[in-house]
């Protein structure tokens, strides 16, 4: 996957695999600053899946990601909504632990399975060996 830089549009860290049934996300270098990126990001997911008649399996890498503080919960609620609309499973990737302990324990606190690995090859394996249910 191309990484993209801060200067990327967010619609291009998006990306749908139609023969694994996957659905990329690329947050990395990528900051939330206020709620109109949240719902900007809700928007663009619906618009990649809600066209599809299944579920997917989603991977998301939040290597250099940063949020606002503020903004923890309503992100955390925006992605429970994408789980119970979109998702099949989920997986999370970054190497940074402050960051997996933090928005894991957001996560958690609205139901959400954090499922943070440390890399893309955990984050797919997880996605192959585990059967997920949102539903």
């Amino acid at each position: 996957m191309t990484l993209p830089d801060k200067k990327d549009s967010l619609e291009k860290r998006f990306r749908y695999d139609a023969d694994k049934n996957r659905f990329y996300v690329n947050f990395e270098n990528y900051s939330i600053e206020s709620l109109r990126d949240i719902q900007r990001i809700e928007f663009i997911v619906a618009e990649h899946l809600s066209h599809l008649e299944k579920r997917v399996d989603a991977i998301v890498n939040y290597e250099n990601f940063t949020i606002q503080q503020e903004l923890m919960d309503e992100y955390a609620s925006m992605v429970n909504r994408l789980m119970e609309h979109f998702y099949a499973g989920v997986t999370r990737y970054t190497t940074d632990e402050f960051l997996r302990e933090e928005l894991g324990n957001t996560l958690k606190k609205k139901k959400v399975k954090p499922n943070f690995y440390e890399s893309i090859e955990d984050a797919e394996h997880a996605l192959t060996v585990y059967t997920w249910s949102w539903g």
